[in-house]
């Protein structure tokens, strides 16, 4: 059973010794780059949670932490009531990883075998092994080509069956390491969408997307952590992110071309115009208190308004205010 939240993270450091060749040479002194700088967060269970972050920010980092594959320096981490660092083969035991590194698995092998290898390490039975990853194969929609080498398998397919692998032990919580990379679009959104109708829900999985894709994240994360330089600087729905980074909304106006020239006048701040067919569409910066008010105004001038709607702020907007800031 699951315990309130899937993931618990707090105060999460870890700091990295570089070296170089110059240090070997004792020509200049080993400098230290943090990765991780006090990151929290809480993810609860049966969502997909968004790590969105550029190259190098910390995402791949804090994925080997949780994937118990490296220690951090300070702070403390549970996993489904697991503690992180004193109960690892329990964290594990909750866990799958997936990852777009082929060289994880045996080309020579078909991908049945590879899977078998992996299940060998699961410690499954026999029976329950051939169960295991026929089922799995079904799932991923790789029937067909479990007896084709790794060798031959698309780009698309290896990422399937990485995930496959991971679903081996049937964990609870998924950490998914940039499972879209090198994926044409179609491959990309047939596995976004299988991760959300699917393994969350349907199985109820917990999933960790980590990603520097904005749109991706956007269409799929239920919750969302930016990540910046090691640092965590927003969490929280797409909804929320808007929040903190507006002073005023952005609002989509359609009025009647007649009226545009009164609107003009009125002195209010214009912006991508198109009129056609007697409507003019605009945009229009604006707080949202005061948008009853505009609005009472612009048909007290008789300018006639057929509709008036908010325009979400885009997640790459947020992004860059976020950091810039």
């Amino acid at each position: 059973m699951q315990s309130m939240q899937s993931i618990q993270l707090n105060n999460i450091t870890k700091t990295f010794v570089e070296r170089t060749w110059r240090t070997a040479l004792g020509l200049r002194s080993p400098s230290t780059v943090t990765a991780l700088n006090d990151v929290s967060l809480s993810i609860p269970p049966g969502k997909i949670f968004g790590l969105l972050g550029p190259n190098g920010a910390g995402k791949t980092t804090l994925i080997k932490i949780l994937a118990t594959l490296i220690l951090p320096d300070s702070g403390e981490a549970s996993i489904c009531g697991h503690d992180l660092v004193r109960q690892p083969q329990r964290v594990r035991n909750v866990l799958g990883f997936v990852n777009s590194n082929e060289r994880s698995f045996y080309w020579r092998l078909t991908g049945r075998q590879n899977l078998s290898f992996f299940a060998a390490l699961w410690n499954l039975s026999d029976p329950e092994k051939t169960r295991r990853i026929e089922q799995l194969f079904d799932l991923v929609g790789l029937s067909e080509k479990a007896d084709t080498r790794f060798l031959k398998y698309s780009t698309g397919q290896q990422q399937r069956l990485s995930l496959a692998r991971a679903l081996l032990p049937d964990p609870e919580i998924l950490l998914m390491d940039e499972p879209t990379r090198s994926l044409d679009p179609v491959a990309a959104s047939g596995l976004q969408k299988f991760a959300k109708a699917e393994l969350v829900g349907k199985r109820g999985k917990t999933i960790l997307w980590c990603t520097h894709n904005l749109k991706e994240a956007e269409d799929v994360c239920d919750t969302l952590a930016i990540i910046h330089k090691g640092t965590v600087m927003a969490t929280g729905s797409l909804k929320q992110m808007q929040s903190l980074t507006e002073v005023r909304g952005l609002y989509h106006l359609r009025i009647a071309t007649k009226s545009y020239g009164s609107l003009k006048k009125t002195g209010i701040s214009l912006s991508n115009v198109i009129q056609n067919n007697g409507v003019t569409e605009l945009e229009v910066k604006e707080k949202e208190e005061n948008i009853p008010a505009l609005l009472k105004r612009l048909i007290q001038d008789n300018i006639t308004v057929y509709a008036c709607n908010r325009k979400e702020v885009p997640l790459e907007d947020i992004f860059e205010k976020l950091i810039e800031g």
